[in-house]
């Protein structure tokens, strides 16, 4: 079903649960639906749950949350 809304998608390189398989096809089939736009963004050491990877993961939510409110 579509992904009603524009945002970031960010995963782990090293997610234990969703193979990167997954993610790709998530990533290719979000990429052609008109009406939105969603970055996928991998943190190298974060796995699943972001273990050990909080500070990359505010990193990459601040990135984007900077972004986007820029034009406000």
């Amino acid at each position: 079903s579509p992904c009603p809304a524009s945002g970031i998608m960010i995963y782990g390189k090293k997610d234990e649960l969703v193979p990167a398989e997954n993610i790709n096809e998530l990533n290719k089939r979000l990429s052609i639906q008109k009406g939105i736009k969603v970055e996928f963004d991998a943190i190298a050491d974060a796995n699943h749950f972001f273990s050990n990877a909080s500070e990359s993961l505010a990193k990459s939510l601040n990135k984007y949350i900077k972004k986007e409110t820029a034009l406000y």
